[in-house]
C-alpha cells in the first residue's frame, strides 16, 4: 500500500497533531499550510509548497492515516511542533480532550507503579522519575535551570543504561535552557552591593558548561553508537533570571520548585567572593501530572510545556560554549 494511504477498515480515531495544532491555532488548512512554508524554508527552502492537500490534511487529523506520513513531512511537523515526535504526534487514539478551562489537556494515561506524590522533597528525589520516564519509546525531556547539575546526576544512569543495552528506546531529545552566565546577571550577586560579580558568573558558567557539555557528549556518543536511532541534545541560553527549575518528562510530568537564595562566600583565585547565590540542591520540586486524573495536574503540564516551547522559540539562543 502506498506510503499515506489508507486502508479500508482504518479506525478513525483523531490523533494528538489535532490537538497539538489547535493549540497552536493552526487547526485550519490555509493556517498550517502558512505556517508549514515559514518552519519548512528553514530546513530547506524545497520544501516550501510540499505541504499536504486538504483532502490529505484531513486524514491527518482525522486518524485515517496508516502509518507516518513521508519523512519530509515528519521533519516540518518535528519542526512545528517542538517537543513532540512524529510517531507522537500520530499516535492513534491519543487525540487531547477539551478541559473545563478551555485549553486542551492531555488524555490521562495508565497510572505508573511510581508513588502519586505531590512533592519531591530534594531535587535529586526526582531520579526514579526520570528513570522511568526512559521506558518509553520516545523520550523527551525538558529542562529549565541553572546549570543542569542536578539533571546530569540524575539523567546519567539510565543514559548508561541505553549503552549497555537495558534500555532501547527509538528516540530520545534532550532539550535545556540555562541563563547567558556571559552577561550581567541580577542573580547570583555580590552580598555586598547587589552588584554583578563577573567573576563569581565565569565560574558558574564554567560549572553549567562542564554539566551541559557531558550531557551533550553521551547523547551524541549514543547516537554516534546507533544505540538510538534518533537522539539529539541541544542547549540554549537566554536572559531571563533563573529563579526556579523545570523539568518536562514526556510531555506528560512537570516537576518545578523555586531556587532559595543564599549567602556563602566563594574563593576564586585566591579571592574571597561574597555572593547571594542559588541553591539548586535545597530546591523543593512540586510534582504535576497527567496521569491521576486531576484536570489541574493535566492543565499545569500543558502549560508548562508550552511556556518552555515559548521560550525556546523567542528569546533563547543557541549555546556556543
Amino acid at each position: 500500500m502506498p506510503q499515506g494511504q489508507a486502508s479500508e477498515d482504518t479506525v478513525m480515531e483523531p490523533v494528538r497533531l489535532k490537538a497539538v495544532l489547535r493549540q497552536k491555532h493552526l487547526q485550519t488548512h490555509s493556517t498550517f499550510c502558512r505556517e508549514y512554508d515559514r518552519v519548512a524554508r528553514k530546513i530547506d527552502p524545497q520544501l516550501v509548497g510540499t505541504w499536504p492537500s486538504r483532502a490529505q490534511f484531513h486524514r491527518w487529523l482525522s486518524g485515517e492515516l496508516k502509518g507516518l506520513p513521508y519523512p519530509h513531512h515528519c521533519r516540518v511537523l518535528e519542526k512545528m511542533c517542538p517537543g513532540w515526535t512524529a510517531d507522537q504526534l500520530f499516535d492513534p487514539g491519543s487525540a487531547e480532550t477539551e478541559s473545563s478551562a478551555g485549553e486542551a489537556s492531555p488524555m490521562v494515561p495508565a497510572a505508573m507503579a511510581l508513588p502519586e506524590t505531590a512533592i519531591a522533597s530534594s531535587p535529586i528525589s526526582i531520579r526514579p522519575y526520570v528513570e522511568k520516564a526512559f521506558d518509553r519509546e520516545h523520550v523527551v525531556i525538558d529542562f529549565f535551570g541553572f546549570s543542569g547539575e542536578t539533571l546530569h546526576g540524575v539523567i546519567q544512569e539510565p543514559l548508561d543504561k541505553i549503552r549497555a543495552g537495558q534500555l532501547k528506546p527509538r528516540s530520545l531529545t534532550v532539550r535545556m535552557l540555562v541563563p547567558d552566565t556571559s552577561a550581567p546577571m541580577a542573580v547570583p550577586c555580590s552580598s555586598e552591593d547587589l552588584s554583578d560579580d563577573p567573576e563569581f558568573r565565569q565560574r558558574a558558567g564554567r560549572i553549567m558548561l562542564r554539566h551541559g557539555q557531558a550531557i551533550l557528549d553521551s547523547i551524541e556518543e549514543l547516537s554516534d553508537l546507533g544505540m538510538v536511532e534518533n537522539a539529539r541534545a541541544e542547549i540554549r541560553v537566554h536572559g531571563v533570571p533563573p529563579l526556579f527549575k523545570l523539568y518536562v518528562l514526556n510531555n506528560e510530568e512537570a516537576f518545578f520548585g523555586f531556587y532559595p537564595i543564599r549567602h556563602h562566600e566563594v574563593k576564586i583565585k585566591g579571592t574571597t567572593h561574597p555572593v547571594y547565590d542559588l541553591m539548586g540542591k535545597e530546591a523543593s520540586l512540586f510534582r504535576y501530572t497527567t496521569r491521576d486524573g486531576s484536570p489541574v495536574g493535566a492543565q499545569y503540564v500543558t502549560q508548562a510545556r508550552q511556556w518552555f516551547t515559548t521560550v525556546w522559540e523567542t528569546i533563547s539562543r543557541e549555546f556556543t560554549g
